[in-house]
């Protein structure tokens, strides 16, 4: 053999082994891009699931927060309407004839008069002064810039019962709120 029959041989062997290996690179290139497929797709797969999650968890607070604002919305307009129906009730209290603030007061004063033994003196707006004082037995009347109904004050003036309107319109509110809530909006 001469050295150009060992050196074609040794290029054909060193040919087939480069074709081999070539196969073997493209064997390899193409698994390792279906596997790379695979894994872009679980990562698309896993980030869409993700995004789906976030969004599905924002609109959920959304709707949350939607719906107290909603709530909140509601509760202050019926909170405004108790307000105006308690005012309407004020203004028509104040308009009472005298029969009626007569009757009235002497219940109010009759009542304070129980709660303090030693009453000396009634606060009671001027309009009202002189029914006041005829029935105001032993009382002394002054007059006070509230809307209507009276003030009994103590010897000393350290005590006072407030039997005006507004507290004992304030006190019914109070007390009867959530019946009145329930009158006018039994619909809701």
């Amino acid at each position: 053999m001469t050295l150009e029959i060992v050196v074609d041989e040794i290029i054909d062997t060193a040919k087939e082994d480069a074709l081999a290996l070539k196969k073997e690179g493209k064997s390899e290139a193409v698994s390792i891009l279906k596997k790379a497929k695979v894994d872009a797709s679980l990562v698309e797969k896993n980030a869409v699931s993700e995004a789906e999650a976030v969004i599905e968890a924002m609109e959920k607070k959304e709707i949350a927060s939607t719906k107290l604002r909603c709530k909140r919305i509601d509760l202050d307009a019926k909170k405004e309407v108790i307000e105006m129906v308690f005012e309407a009730l004020k203004e028509r209290v104040l308009e009472f004839d005298d029969k009626t603030k007569k009757k009235i007061y002497g219940k109010m004063i009759k009542k304070a008069m129980d709660d303090m033994a030693d009453a000396r003196c009634v606060y009671v707006n001027a309009k009202d002064r002189s029914l006041v004082k005829s029935i105001a037995d032993g009382l002394e009347v002054k007059e006070s810039g509230i809307a209507g109904g009276v003030i009994v004050e103590n010897k000393e003036g350290n005590v006072r019962i407030d039997c005006t309107f507004d507290s004992v319109l304030e006190d019914v509110s109070d007390e009867y709120l959530k019946d009145v809530s329930k009158i006018l909006f039994k619909n809701q």
